[in-house]
């Protein structure tokens, strides 16, 4: 390895390769592992557009989060391949044409004009900050998730270089994962007072209303839907029928009433809601059949002002 950028891209291949066999780990029946997959394939998908846009070649991507999601093994080994094919890359690149600025278009349509080291400094840490998550992920799994730094990575691959002659790095980076807990994000609210009830009671009337305005507008979503507003009240939606009802639901989604209109707003991704725990779903299936009908019906809200 001759370059920084060499060497980035040589950790990136491993840390990626570590994280998918720890994935192994996950209950198969789990939805951590559908939610860990589907990161993994953004970030994927994400290296192949830039890899595309660098290159001028056509990516055939429309959005960066495929619809459909790969297999653990069908994912390792396309991420191997597209790992493998940056290093190859970076390695016949010179200043010149890492300088180079390159116009693109974005999947969502937009204009973009980057150098190709400023696209593959993207890339990188676009990786690493999903890698992250589900390292997160794993430790609420009670999985000890791989160490991912780049200065073990250093020491380990280039040992007589960085003062390790017997290549030992064990100590250079390292994370006590085992007795850390995660505590959940907690909606504190102060001692609830007949005004603030109120106020809860008027905010559930007006997004009730909003929904039921959205699927007036023929919904489809072919299953019954609750939305759990943590300790504001309910909107259950069944067919064209939505009331306040805590009733049990094919799919509930548990959430708050702002970031429920933050998400109608487009202002908040379901993916980044679910990552950040913002969002709970009850089943990750059900929730992945009705992904388009409930951003369709999400779109068509009318929140109140």
């Amino acid at each position: 390895m001759d370059s920084t950028l060499e060497r980035i891209f040589s950790y990136k291949a491993k840390a990626n390769a570590e994280i998918l066999a720890a994935m192994q780990q996950f209950d198969n029946a789990s939805p951590a592992k559908e939610i860990a997959l589907r990161v993994l394939s953004h970030t994927y998908a994400v290296d192949r557009i830039f890899a595309a846009n660098m290159t001028g070649a056509e990516h055939g991507y429309t959005s960066p989060n495929p619809i459909q999601t790969p297999s653990l093994a069908e994912l390792a080994a396309a991420i191997k391949t597209s790992d493998q094919w940056y290093v190859n890359y970076i390695s016949l690149l010179d200043d010149t044409q890492l300088a180079e600025r390159i116009d693109f278009t974005f999947t969502d349509g937009l204009p973009g004009r980057m150098s190709r080291e400023e696209m593959l400094t993207h890339v990188t840490v676009h990786g690493e900050y999903h890698r992250g998550q589900i390292s997160l992920m794993m430790m609420e799994n009670s999985i000890t998730p791989p160490g991912d730094g780049f200065t073990t990575f250093l020491h380990k691959s280039e040992a007589s270089r960085r003062r390790r002659p017997d290549g030992s790095s064990n100590a250079a980076e390292s994370h006590p994962v085992q007795n850390l807990k995660v505590a959940p994000i907690a909606n504190q609210q102060p001692a609830e007072t007949s005004a603030k009830e109120a106020k809860a009671a008027s905010r559930l009337h007006q997004l009730t209303d909003s929904m039921r305005a959205a699927v007036s507008a023929n919904s489809a979503l072919s299953k019954t839907l609750k939305f759990d507003l943590k300790g504001e009240g309910f909107i259950y939606i069944d067919g064209d029928l939505v009331t306040n009802e805590d009733k049990p639901a094919d799919l509930t989604l548990t959430l708050t009433i702002d970031d429920l209109k933050a998400m109608s707003h487009g202002q908040l991704a379901p993916m980044t809601a679910i990552m950040s725990r913002r969002l709970k779903v009850s089943d990750m299936g059900i929730a992945a059949d009705l992904r388009g009908k409930i951003k369709e019906l999400l779109s068509r809200m009318r929140p109140p002002a």
